[in-house]
């Protein structure tokens, strides 16, 4: 079975690649022995010369002849300190891989360059159904470069401002409920829409995650108050309190996945982070519109609500959305291709990662005195994004696997399953 492979070029990680793809960078001279290279189940960078015994022999050809050994090169920048530590700790908790190997920057910012493909959006969104989900065998495995959440990000921007500067102008209350909604929604929905660019294998539709992101949102939030009367005691500020404020949430919005859960073609971990970031995405905008709502009504004033629009706007990428993200990947990953069953939502890959999010959730929710807000919920972003790239390059190897695993010549086989 063939390995998928990464490289360094310019210092950023490119790839995954096949076989064949690295003997042709290695013939046009594009990568040679001393290049650095690194495949699933490697612990570390390794250079091509290093890594001869290991490299298929149609790339091994292209090496020159080995000479007397020599003292190996630095490994890459990043090395082995405590954060390395740390983080490869916190993927091991959550049956991951770490994050060698990951171009985050190309994912986050690559579509927004030159290089980026071309899109329309129309076309970029009629995917899922039994004739637009792709073969198996023809989904691209390579790291995406997402562009059209930039784009919905933009567009809501415009959209608010525009109602901000009528409200501004003309102090019309008509414009109020608009701008409550558009600025809730904005960030939200633009981080649903890059998990939505993310789903590789291409089979769930932008009906089904619209679908999520509105009713299975505001069934969580039902969901939430249900269970909330089971486990009292929540709140915020203090440390247990707002972690039971976290399991509450976090399990409300979990029992919402189980709308689409039983969908057998949704079989990908990749399909359980978009249906779990919709849920998460919507209950995060409602939740929003709610606080903005409290706050003019309180103080009677429209600028408290778009003070709190803009501060929940500016912490949502690292919420809601990536937490119930989380919870959703794990789901999946466990019930694959099989039938689901309650034992699934027990099974310790999703436990812990439910554990995650409650905890990031509820040290969200708690006033540290060492840690000003922001800088705290800086942290925990950071935190919730290594680990919502760590579960897309094992999302990626598992489509990647599979593909492999196809019988020789297959070219009909749905992603679907």
């Amino acid at each position: 079975m063939s390995r998928s492979w990464f490289f360094l070029e310019q210092g950023r990680s490119t790839g995954p690649v096949d076989e064949a793809g690295l003997a042709e960078l290695f013939r046009t001279g594009r990568l040679n022995g001393a290049s650095w290279l690194w495949f699933q189940g490697l612990a570390a960078w390794q250079t091509a010369e290093q890594l001869r015994p290991s490299l298929p022999p149609n790339v091994a050809a292209f090496l020159p002849p080995a000479g007397p050994a020599a003292a190996p090169p630095p490994p890459p920048s990043g090395g082995q300190g405590p954060l390395h530590g740390l983080a490869a700790g916190l993927s091991r908790y959550a049956d991951l891989p770490t994050l060698t190997g990951v171009p985050v920057a190309q994912v986050l910012m690559g579509g927004l360059g030159s290089q980026g493909r071309p899109v329309d959006i129309e076309e970029e969104l009629v995917v899922g159904t039994a004739s637009t989900t792709p073969p198996l065998s023809s989904v691209a495995t390579v790291w995406p470069r997402p562009r059209i959440f930039w784009r919905i990000f933009g567009a809501a921007f415009l959209t608010y401002l525009f109602l901000y500067l009528a409200f501004a102008q003309f102090h019309n209350g008509n414009v109020i409920p608009g701008l409550i909604v558009v600025g809730s929604f904005m960030v939200p929905l633009s981080v649903l829409m890059l998990f939505f660019e993310l789903n590789v294998p291409r089979n769930v539709s932008f009906y089904q995650t619209a679908r999520m992101f509105l009713f299975g949102g505001a069934l969580s939030l039902l969901a939430t108050l249900v269970v909330s009367e089971f486990v009292p005691g929540g709140g915020v500020q203090r440390f247990i309190p707002a972690l039971l404020t976290g399991v509450v949430e976090e399990s409300g919005k979990a029992l919402a996945l189980l709308l689409v859960v039983g969908v057998v073609r949704y079989r990908w971990q990749l399909n359980g982070l978009l249906l779990g970031g919709a849920v998460g995405a919507g209950f995060a905008g409602f939740e929003s519109a709610g606080y903005a709502l409290g706050a003019a009504l309180e103080s009677q004033s429209v600028a408290a609500a778009t003070m709190s629009i803009l501060i929940r706007g500016i912490l949502a990428p690292g919420g809601h959305v990536i937490w119930t993200a989380m919870v959703g990947s794990a789901i999946w990953k466990v019930k694959g291709e099989r039938p689901f069953s309650l034992g699934v939502l027990f099974h310790p890959t999703v436990i812990r990662r439910w554990g995650i999010a409650v905890l990031l959730h509820g040290i969200w929710d708690t006033d540290l005195p060492v840690l000003p807000p922001l800088l705290k919920c800086a942290l925990l972003t950071v935190v919730g994004w290594y680990l919502i790239f760590a579960i897309l390059k094992e999302a990626l190897a598992e489509v990647e696997a599979a593909k492999r695993a196809l019988p020789a010549g297959t070219t009909q086989m749905a992603a679907a399953g």
